[in-house]
């Protein structure tokens, strides 16, 4: 989600080990791991941070699907398509492109689970065809995306919160954009992330409390 967001002087040219994480980059307390994706040009990516908040005022602010644009790196439209119950979604979701790269875009399917109550919480979502949001000329539709926002409560006020990114952005891009930016996607949305939860405290208490009670 971030072609735009390339830097020179962090990528750490680490060497890709099939089945290793290896470091990429740490930087404002997010870490971002590679590994090896066996059959394809982009590596997995795995990213981790600590926020000052509790675990679900952190979950509220990822499932605030319409807000996604404010945090996520390079979104540039995220929209709810449908709810399959309370804890799964189908949404839209369009990443914009620097010139003369095309932006890129997926429907995908999101299901929050609560593994631990008030200590565990993940986001998992996955690419799917939706005849209802078919593609746009103009824009690549992705055909691989697939990941999850992992979240564990350190203590009541502060969560770990780990992304894992496995990505074929469909098309053809140019070597700054596959060397370069494809970092840059975990470690500008989880900044994003922390800075909106701090953003939006009390915001979504209703949210808050209703999970607070989930077993």
């Amino acid at each position: 989600c971030a072609l735009r967001r390339w830097r020179r002087g962090w990528w750490t040219g680490a060497v890709r080990a099939e089945g290793e994480w290896r470091p990429v980059v740490a930087r404002n307390g997010v870490r971002v791991e590679e590994r090896a994706a066996p059959g394809r040009a982009l590596p997995e990516l795995r990213a981790t941070v600590e926020i000052d908040a509790g675990i679900f005022e952190v979950l509220a602010v990822i499932r605030d699907v319409p807000r996604q644009t404010e945090w996520m790196a390079d979104c540039e439209e995220s929209r709810l398509l449908r709810e399959e119950g309370p804890d799964v979604s189908i949404l839209y979701n369009r990443t914009g492109a620097p010139w003369p790269v095309s932006d890129r875009d997926v429907v995908l399917r999101a299901e929050t689970i609560l593994l631990e109550p008030s200590a565990r919480a993940s986001v998992r979502f996955a690419n799917l065809a939706y005849p209802g949001a078919p593609p746009i000329d103009g824009i690549v539709r992705m055909p691989r995306l697939v990941g999850a926002y992992d979240l564990v409560a350190l203590s009541p006020e502060r969560t770990r919160v780990t992304y894992e990114l496995d990505i074929d952005p469909g098309g053809s891009l140019p070597a700054w954009a596959v060397t370069h930016t494809t970092p840059a996607t975990p470690l500008y949305t989880l900044l994003g992330l922390r800075r909106q939860v701090g953003a939006t405290r009390g915001a979504y208490a209703d949210f808050v409390s209703a999970w607070s009670h989930r077993r």
